[in-house]
Order: structure tokens, then C-alpha cells, then sequence
């Protein structure tokens, strides 16, 4: 954790070394030696952030370390607020301007640098006073101070208490019967307390299993961790003591790994063998001992069990044996549930909803279950008890199983993702989260570290991936292309994260009760403003301001707040009861994220020219719909969203309008060259300059939205997108609904190749002739696009479609033929086709499709002819319908019984929608 911290310093510090010499007057001696502490201490740091939880004495000084790390950093973000500032002030004429600014100036230098001194003298007796830690730094090198056990906490699961095992293990059994000789692999994947290490060991204790192989071995390799050489040891001292076979000629210290795994290799060959892998939590580790393993000679089996989803499938690349673990069904929780926290009685029905809520929380996952359910079996069996524990769950689990679990998977974490990982506390209980924000909230907060030929926005997404596939977040929501969307935490998880996060004071959270306030507040999150007071705590440190009190703030608190936080990062007032941007806003030089979606606001002044380290703008659903020429001075913002939902709910029948747009300066593309995400943009002219034409400077947009194009404009809006070969994602409106969109010009001979989603507004009669060639077009949206030709002729070559919608269009065409293999598409929406009597699916050309719907398609009178070729159909709807068309339906489907066409289909609706 505290490398993480120490890392963005040394960044910092760097470039004030490089290009502030002149300003640092005499400090130069004092900041060089801070960077070389800080530089001899990363290694250490690197090793210690794993061991901290196991040594009282590291974790102080890691804790020493961090907090002078967040001082210095105040200090540098000072120095740097006070000396930009007073150089644009140099800039004034007037010899008495300039005097004052001297002054300020010199008064300035002379405070910082004695911070400067104080941060030195501090780092220096930190180091001095650590007498173990160059034995510590070696000690941990060599791999010698462990981590908890990790099979200690998932065998709490007695065997014969778990619920719902046997399904899983007689699938794993089928899977092992099945097996070729040779090497086979077999990956249990789930998150922490799902009984992983239960499961598989079951498996292994079968009577099958133990009379089929001839040789038995279960490790449990986290507790060799970082040491490959001691987990090999223990492997072969293993293998030699279930067999009668020789050991290796010379001792197991002497020898290299390489001879190791040459001797397993041997030992196992024409062997009939059985390994379990437990708990392997790095995919250094499997591609370090893999080649151990014969692949030919002999039939083995390997079972690993593994939290981490990329390294069950790494393991079993080439078998694809991966058996996912799921959490516990609601009536096996139940079970379960009963069966720890009343052993001998029933549950009482006083106590049946309290049950019901504590059980919720646990979300099958049964160690949580059997954890929580035990501490319920020693307490008396009264309302008021049981109560008590619900609402201080999470202080009844400090120190406890559950908690020693999470705290293996937090420790388990690279150095990197521990802060982005704690972060994740801020949101409220509950909360769906969404993808691109806490994204762009990471990169504001520095905890995203650049890598060679990557976006920090492409780093920050292989962080979230890293969660994801280590169980710590759950996938919500997905696009139809399988990109995350949005995700949660687990509600035990958030409980351990926040106690973790105030523990090191990554947050403060403020929810409306009493707090306790940390010295220096670093992040404050506002989840509920209730009795929230600015006088009684100090703000001079705080980073990061986040609102999420669904706006019940008053103004005035927020204009203080602002005021008293000079080095603010991070200022997210989503929701927020204002109409203008309070002036202090204006003033934080250091701020890089700005978010005012969901507000009042109309009007952005021209002093947003000051904010110059601006790299995200959400105006979101504001009334903005022009912005001043000073936001051309923000040449850091990469995210600039300024658009407006005028009908918010009715995303299918909302008219053509639907979207506010805003206008721009004329040489945006001149100036804003960073910018990767620009919703939503006006094409209308400027001072007789195209924005078209601006357009195509953007050359590292990924994410464009313009509207109002006249047919006029086309020519030049083909040319320019044609130059923004990083988009994934583009949407184009014209100016009204029966304005041409001329858009059939050739791109170029790259096109646009990683293009993922595109959204047309506007009559385009033909599909234009560059879109056939999108190959990882995902979803593609067609709307008031008149088509006079059939459309699934030239689409049905785009191999990665998995979403597309057609509306108002078949304008000269009677019906759609779905003759060709769109073998992705898994949503179709078919809208207004008012012209449409007929709809035929041929065989294998939909076998993909889960979800199908069709609105207002006045003339069509049956089901589409072949729809039963749609095997994998889950949801069929049909809106505003012709009259007499469900009757129809309803008849077809009691006259064929078991045989309807739709019989498989999970789900068939109808409905109206207002218009």
C-alpha cells in the first residue's frame, strides 16, 4: 500500500527536480536525498505491503512511512500551487503588481522549504530508527515470513455440514471419468469461502477416485508463496512417501529447480496419479511448475483451485476443463444456515426475518454462512439480540475467519491495485457501479501507473479486469459484446474494505451518523449530508470531494467546502442543488477531475480556462449548450461530456430531439488534442469553420458523438473520422428527422478498426458502403433511417455483431429474410416498420439470438415464419402491435400445445408503450 504511495511521489518529485531548480533555491540537497530514500525504499515496500497484517512492527513503520509519504505530497502540490501562481502574476505589468508577487514569492519559498526540512528530518529518523529493516528486507526476499494459511479457513467447511455439494461433485467426478491418458487438468474457479478446497477435497477422498489412481497428493500452495523451490521440496517429499520408490540421490536443498521438476517428471511417468493444487493465487506460480508434470507417459490428473479466473483457464488452456463454483442456492443457504446457527432446535418464527436479512447479506457463500451462522448458535435466541447483531455485523466478524479470509485476498493483491481495490468503499451499500467512472475517478487519483504502448485508461481497465477475474468484484451488467458495464461489491466485502480503508486513511466516509474524524482527511465521501458540518473539521488536505447524497447538500456547504480545499484532485458534485459553479471551483489549480452531471448549471464561465490540469469535464445532463472559448486552454482534458437526455425513460419512443447537444469553439481540434471521449458536439458552423473538419485533429478520440450534420456535411465528416483510427465508439445525428445523412464515402484502407459501436440518426436509404468492413462492430443502431433497400444483405458479413436495432426504415420493402449466419447477434430490436407484413428466419442464420423484440410494426400479422430455428432464444417481446395480432399468437400456441414454435423460448410478452 504504502508503495503505491510512494511511487506517485517519486513521479512528482521528479519533475520538480527536472524543471524547478532555480525556485528550490538551496533545498536541492534535502529533496535529492528524500528521492533516494524513497527510491532504496520501493523494493522493500514492494515485499512489505504483502506481510504487514503478519508483523505489528512493519505494519507501524509501513504506516509511518505512508502517512509522511501523503505529507510530502501536500507539501509538492503546495509548492506547486503557490509558485504557478505567482509566475502568471509576474506576467501583470505594473511595477507594483510585480513587487507584491516578488514578496508572496519569497515568503512562500521560505515556508516550504522549512516543510521541506521537516519531511527530510522525519524520513531520516523513520530510516534510523528502523534497526531490523535491512534484516527484514532480506528476510522477506528470501521468502521466509508466510502469509495466513489458506486451507485453514476454507476447511472450516466440515465436510459434513456443507449443503449443495453433491451436484458439483459428481460433475467433477464425470470430468476426471472421462479423461484420456496423458497429462489432463482440471481448474476449480470461485471466490474466497465458496468451498473450493471442500469441494475438491471430497473429490479426492472418493472411494472411485482412491481405487482408480495409484498415487494421492494434496498440496496447498499458498503456503509456499513467492518460494517455487520449497513448494517443489514439499511436492516430492510428498510423492516419495506415498510410493516405495527411491528419493533423489542428493539432498532436496542442494538441488536446482530445474532438477526438481526433472525428477517429478520422471517419478510420475507410467504412473496412474492424482494432484491437488490448492489456493494458487499466482499465474507465476502454475507456469513455474507446469512443466513438472509429464504430458504423455502415464495418465495424470491435476486439480487446481484457484480464486483467480485467469489462471484456471491459463492452467487448462488446452483441455478447457474449467468447473466454476457458484455461490449456494436460496434454499441451500437456508440449510445451511439453520443447520450452524441451531444445532439442536428449529428456528423460531420471531426470528424467521431476521434470519432472512442476515442470510441475504451472505449471498451464498458458505464459509460466510457457516462463520456467521456459528456466532448465532452461542447467542441467546431473543429478538433484541439477534437485532443487535444484523445492525453491527461487521464488527462481530473482526478478527474472525471471515475477516482472516479477506484479508488473504486483500494481501494477495499486487501493490498496485490494493488502493484502487479500497477506493471501492466510497460508494453506498448497494450501489450498481459504473465501469467508465470509477475508471476515470482512479486515473484522477493517481492510482493508475502509465505502461509502455497503453492509455492510462487501458491500464485502469486491466486493473478492473484483475478484480474481477480475483472474485473481489461481481460483474453486474454487460454489453451484448461481453465488456463489462457495471459491477458491486459484495456486502461483507464492503464491510472489510471500509474498516480497511479507515484504517490507513485511503477515505473518509461521512453517512450521516456520528464519525470519527482522522486527523487529516485525505478523501471524504458524503453518502448522507445530514448534521454535515464544515466548521468542526479541517479541510486543508483533502484531495478528493465526493457528493453522493443524491443531492440534499445545501449550496452554502459546498461553496465552504471548496474554499477550504486548495489542493483538491478529485470534485464529483453529481446531483448537486446548484444552477452555477461557485467561483472557488475555479481556483483549484490542482484539479484533474470535474463532475457536475445531474446539476442545474447552464452556463460554464470563461474561467474554466484556469483549471489547466483538467482531464475530465462531465456535464452530463446539465443544461450547458455552449462552452466558452477558455475551455480551449485545458489541453490535459481527455473526457468531455456535454449532453442532455431531453426525455430521460423513454429510450425507444422518445422523439428525434431526444438529445441536447452543445456547441463548441471553432478550433477545438487545434487545441484539445488529448481528448479521448467528446459527447456530445454540434456540427453547425463557426465563424464560417466546419467543426467537421476540427473533428478530424482528434486524433486520439475514442469515443465521439456529434450532432445537428446537415447532408451538406458528410464529405468532410467521412474525411475526418476517417483519421481517428482509435474510435470504438461514434454516433452521428442529423440536424432533423428528415435530413439526409450522406455519409456512402469511401474511408480509408484501414477504416475504422477497432470501432465496437455506431449509432445513425438520420435518413440514410442505403447502409453506407464503409460499414460491411467493420469487423469488431458489436452494435450497430439504425434509427428514422428510411432504408429502401434491404439492410441484412450488406451486414450479415460483420462477424462480432451482437446487437442491432432497425427503426423507421423498409420504406419500398414488404419484409426482412434473415438468410445468412449472423452466428453473434444476440439482441434484435426491430422498431416502426410500418411498411413490414413479413419476417422469415432461415436455419442457422440466428443461433446466437437470446433476445428479440419488435415495436410498432403496424402490418405484420403472424409470428416471423421460421422462428423456431432461434434454439437459443430466452425473451421474445412485441409493443403496440396490430390489433388481433396476440389472438393469433395465443391461438397458435393452443392449437400445437407442447409443439408451438415458442415453446422454448423462457419468456413471451406483450405490451403497449405510450408514445
Amino acid at each position: 500500500m504504502a508503495e503505491a504511495a510512494v511511487l506517485f511521489l517519486l513521479q512528482q518529485l521528479s519533475v520538480v527536480l527536472r524543471d524547478e531548480r532555480e525556485l528550490l533555491g538551496g533545498l536541492n540537497k534535502e529533496l535529492q536525498s528524500i528521492n533516494d530514500d524513497l527510491v532504496q525504499m520501493r523494493a522493500f515496500l514492494r515485499v512489505a505491503d504483502g506481510n504487514e497484517e503478519t508483523n505489528t512492527g512493519l505494519k507501524v513503520w509501513v504506516g509511518q512511512l505512508r502517512e509522511i509519504s501523503f505529507d510530502f505530497e501536500d507539501v509538492l502540490d503546495e509548492y506547486m500551487l503557490r509558485f504557478r501562481r505567482h509566475r502568471s502574476t509576474d506576467e501583470l505589468s505594473g511595477c507594483f503588481q510585480k513587487l507584491c508577487a516578488l514578496i508572496k514569492n519569497w515568503k512562500a519559498r521560505h515556508q516550504i522549504a522549512s516543510e521541506i526540512k521537516t519531511i527530510y528530518y522525519r524520513l531520516e529518523n523513520v530510516v534510523k530508527n528502523q534497526e531490523r529493516y535491512g534484516e527484514m528486507y532480506v528476510t522477506m526476499n528470501q521468502g521466509l515470513i508466510s502469509t495466513a494459511n489458506a486451507g485453514g479457513d476454507a476447511l472450516l467447511l466440515e465436510e459434513d455440514e456443507v449443503v449443495g455439494i453433491e451436484k458439483p461433485k459428481e460433475e467433477l467426478l464425470r470430468l476426471i471419468g472421462s479423461m484420456d491418458s496423458g497429462l489432463n487438468v482440471i481448474s476449480v474457479v470461485g471466490t474466497g469461502g465458496l468451498g473450493k478446497t471442500t469441494l475438491v477435497k471430497k473429490v479426492f477422498d472418493d472411494e472411485s477416485v482412491k481405487s482408480y489412481f495409484d498415487l494421492h497428493v494434496l498440496v496447498v500452495v499458498s503456503d509456499y508463496k513467492d518460494n517455487v523451490k520449497h513448494l517443489l521440496g514439499y511436492l516430492i517429499k510428498r510423492l516419495v512417501g506415498e510410493t516405495k520408490k527411491p528419493p533423489p540421490d542428493q539432498e532436496l536443498e542442494g538441488m536446482s529447480i530445474h532438477d526438481m521438476k526433472d525428477f517429478i517428471k520422471e517419478f510420475l511417468k507410467n504412473t496412474k496419479y492424482i494432484i491437488v493444487l490448492d489456493d494458487i493465487c499466482d499465474l507465476s506460480t502454475w507456469e513455474e511448475i507446469k512443466f513438472s508434470f509429464p504430458r504423455r507417459c502415464g495418465y495424470g490428473c491435476i486439480i487446481i483451485t484457484t480464486r483467480i479466473e485467469d489462471i484456471g483457464r491459463a492452467a487448462c488452456s488446452e483441455t478447457k476443463n474449467v468447473y466454476h463454483l457458484k455461490p449456494l442456492l436460496e434454499e441451500e443457504s437456508k440449510v445451511l444456515f439453520f443447520k450452524k446457527a441451531f444445532p439442536i432446535n428449529t428456528c423460531p418464527s420471531y426470528l424467521t426475518e431476521i434470519a432472512r436479512n442476515i442470510l441475504e447479506r451472505c449471498e451464498g457463500l458458505p464459509l460466510a454462512i457457516v462463520v456467521i451462522g456459528g456466532l448465532l448458535a452461542i447467542k441467546e435466541h431473543r429478538t433484541e439480540e439477534w437485532e443487535l447483531f444484523n445492525r453491527s455485523l461487521n464488527s462481530e466478524l473482526q478478527g474472525g475467519s471471515l475477516a482472516r479470509l479477506f484479508s488473504l485476498s486483500y494481501n494477495d493483491l499486487p501493490y498496485y491495485l490494493k488502493y484502487c481495490f479500497l477506493y471501492l468503499s466510497i460508494f453506498p451499500e448497494g450501489s450498481l457501479l459504473e465501469k467508465e467512472k470509477i475508471l476515470r475517478l482512479w486515473i484522477a487519483e493517481g492510482f493508475v501507473q502509465s505502461e509502455q504502448h497503453k492509455s492510462l485508461e487501458e491500464v485502469a481497465e486491466k486493473y478492473l479486469n484483475e478484480l474481477c477475474n480475483r472474485g473481489l468484484i461481481q460483474v453486474a451488467r454487460k454489453h451484448f459484446d461481453g465488456r463489462v458495464r457495471e459491477f458491486r461489491i459484495h456486502d461483507l466485502l464492503r464491510d472489510f474494505i471500509i474498516s480497511k480503508s479507515t484504517e490507513q486513511n485511503i477515505v473518509t466516509l461521512y453517512n450521516g451518523r456520528e464519525n470519527q474524524w482522522p486527523n487529516k482527511i485525505r478523501r471524504l465521501a458524503i453518502q448522507n449530508s445530514d448534521s454535515f458540518s464544515v466548521e468542526t473539521n479541517n479541510f486543508e488536505h483533502l484531495r478528493s470531494l465526493l457528493l453522493l447524497s443524491n443531492g440534499d447538500i445545501e449550496l452554502g456547504t459546498i461553496k465552504e467546502l471548496v474554499s477550504k480545499s486548495r489542493l483538491l484532485k478529485v470534485l464529483e458534485l453529481r446531483g448537486a442543488p446548484m444552477e452555477t459553479i461557485p467561483d472557488g471551483v475555479f481556483k483549484l489549480y490542482h484539479l484533474k477531475h470535474l463532475c457536475l452531471r445531474n446539476t442545474l448549471v447552464k452556463v460554464i464561465p470563461t474561467w474554466i480556462k484556469d483549471l489547466r490540469n483538467l482531464e475530465t469535464l462531465d456535464l452530463k445532463n446539465t443544461s450547458v449548450t455552449e462552452l466558452p472559448i477558455g475551455i480551449l486552454n485545458l489541453k490535459k482534458l481527455r473526457h468531455l461530456l456535454v449532453y442532455r437526455y431531453k426525455y430521460p425513460g423513454k429510450l425507444f419512443k422518445a422523439p428525434f430531439d431526444s438529445m441536447q447537444s452543445c456547441r463548441a469553439p471553432y478550433d477545438i481540434g487545434s487545441h484539445l488534442r488529448s481528448l479521448q471521449k467528446l459527447r456530445c458536439l454540434d456540427a453547425d458552423e463557426v465563424d464560417n469553420i466546419k467543426i467537421v473538419n476540427e473533428v478530424g485533429k482528434l486524433t486520439q478520440l475514442k469515443r465521439l458523438s456529434i450532432a445537428k450534420l446537415r447532408s451538406t456535411d458528410g464529405r468532410e465528416l467521412c474525411s475526418s473520422i476517417a483519421k481517428l483510427t482509435s474510435l470504438r465508439s461514434l454516433r452521428i445525428d442529423s440536424v432533423e428527422e428528415g435530413e439526409k445523412l450522406d455519409l456512402n464515402y469511401s474511408l480509408s484502407s484501414t477504416g475504422l478498426p477497432f470501432l465496437r459501436l455506431l449509432v445513425l440518426y438520420g435518413r440514410i436509404e442505403n447502409v453506407p458502403q464503409w460499414i460491411p468492413s467493420l469487423h469488431d462492430l458489436a452494435t450497430l443502431h439504425l434509427r428514422w433511417c428510411k432504408l429502401k433497400v434491404d439492410p441484412l444483405i450488406q451486414l450479415q458479413g460483420l462477424p462480432n455483431l451482437t446487437s442491432l436495432l432497425i427503426h423507421d426504415a423498409l420504406v419500398e420493402l414488404q419484409g426482412l429474410n434473415f438468410s445468412s449466419q449472423f452466428l453473434k447477434l444476440k439482441k434484435l430490436v426491430l422498431m416502426e416498420l410500418r411498411g413490414m407484413k413479413w419476417v422469415k428466419v432461415e436455419k442457422g442464420s440466428l443461433p446466437s439470438l437470446e433476445d428479440w423484440r419488435m415495436y410498432d410494426c403496424k402490418l405484420l400479422e403472424e409470428l416471423p415464419r421460421g422462428i423456431e430455428h432461434t434454439t437459443n432464444l430466452q425473451f421474445l417481446g412485441f409493443y403496440n402491435m396490430p390489433k388481433g395480432f396476440r389472438k393469433r399468437v395465443d391461438e397458435e400456441k393452443k392449437t400445437q400445445g407442447d409443439n408451438w414454435r415458442l415453446a422454448r423460448v423462457h419468456r413471451v410478452a406483450f405490451g403497449t408503450m405510450k408514445l
